[in-house]
């Protein structure tokens, strides 16, 4: 088994591509232009002790892929309260070429439960269909002293069955449980063929959900308890969409773009926040979007971000586009921006790219 890969909680998809880190060689651009098989899914992904603050261990079974899986995006789930009924997700990100994967995601709650689940990612940015979800328990170090008792973790639901819904564009769910009280609360996910989405919540052990286009989708259900304690995900249900929507023809390379991108930081004493504007400058819209830079020193890190899915691979830094932001008109900016980390001098990234292409100085 590999090392654990050590990661910092928030550094949320987005591929790691070569994009991010410079040039790439003609023979690695062909394959890459290529290949458009997505490696298979992470199987098997289970949680495990730390014994360090704020950190949860996670180990899965490799992907494959008909060229070589490069990295995998790891996603961390949870509520902002022990009451809330939404779930912020988090990414954490890392490259390894083990046979058998784990890691250690950092700068979480100590404490509190999170959920997770694994995509890969080949050389050419295919990603696979993400892995189940499994729930694991940020580390509390030093423990609470007795007699305090530790958090508990709910009953799993079990036996999820999915059907048809009460019209189109909707399915409902329905479980087995146990030990139910007045303040359980089911809440459901779904699985499209890209991301794991929450689907809602509800105090009965049976709800609706609504879908999209696609061919299937697989539902999780978790239950939470009043102090926020979350169960181990249920048994996984698909449904398979007896009306999916045609698949639309894939593009062969990202929309070329012209681009300036501002950059501005807040800083602290070890820590910082980045406000990022990315203008489309050219006279085209650019449908689908993903920005790269380096950061200069080895010391900064990504621990959060938001309005794009965020991702780090050593000094390197991607942010991809979410659904309401993908297209940037012609003369429109688009505001991102995240958190991060540093030791000593916290200078600013130099360049940046937009699919590849070079922007300006906003």
């Amino acid at each position: 088994m590999a090392a654990a890969a050590v990661l910092g909680a928030g550094l949320s998809p987005a591929s790691g591509s070569t994009a991010a880190s410079g040039a790439v060689s003609g023979t690695a651009r062909t394959i890459a232009s290529a290949d458009t098989t997505p490696p298979t899914e992470p199987t098997e992904l289970g949680s495990r002790n730390v014994y360090l603050n704020g950190v949860a261990g996670l180990y899965w079974t490799p992907s494959t892929d008909d060229v070589a899986v490069t990295g995998y995006e790891v996603y961390a789930w949870s509520h902002t309260t022990p009451a809330a009924t939404a779930f912020d997700p988090v990414l954490a990100y890392f490259r390894t070429s083990a046979t058998e994967v784990n890691a250690d995601v950092h700068g979480l709650m100590p404490g509190r439960a999170y959920l997770f689940y694994v995509v890969a990612v080949d050389a050419a940015g295919n990603r696979s269909r993400p892995s189940l979800l499994t729930q694991g328990r940020a580390m509390r170090e030093p423990p609470q002293p007795t007699p305090s008792p530790g958090p508990s973790t709910p009953p799993a639901p079990w036996d999820l069955r999915v059907g048809g819904g009460p019209g189109p564009g909707y399915v409902t769910l329905i479980w087995a449980y146990r030990d139910m009280t007045p303040t359980t609360v089911w809440m459901a996910f779904r699985r499209s063929s890209s991301e794991w989405s929450y689907a809602g919540y509800s105090s009965l052990p049976r709800t609706l959900a609504s879908i999209g286009g696609e061919a299937s989708y697989t539902f999780q259900v978790v239950a939470r308890d009043d102090a926020g304690n979350l169960s181990f995900p249920s048994n996984a249900a698909t449904y398979v969409n007896p009306s999916p929507s045609p698949s639309p023809t894939p593009s062969a390379t990202p929309t070329p773009a012209i681009c300036a991108v501002t950059y501005n930081t807040r800083n602290w004493a070890s820590g910082f926040a980045a406000d990022v504007t990315v203008k489309n400058t050219g006279s085209a819209p650019v449908d689908g979007w993903r920005l790269a830079f380096g950061f200069p020193t080895s010391t900064q890190r990504l621990t959060s971000g938001w309005s794009a899915t965020w991702a780090q691979s050593g000094t390197s830094v991607s942010a991809t586009d979410v659904a309401w932001n993908k297209t940037i008109r012609p003369g429109q900016s688009i505001r991102i921006g995240f958190t991060g980390s540093h030791s000593g001098s916290n200078p600013s990234p130099t360049t940046f790219t937009l699919n590849g292409n070079v922007c300006t100085s906003g």
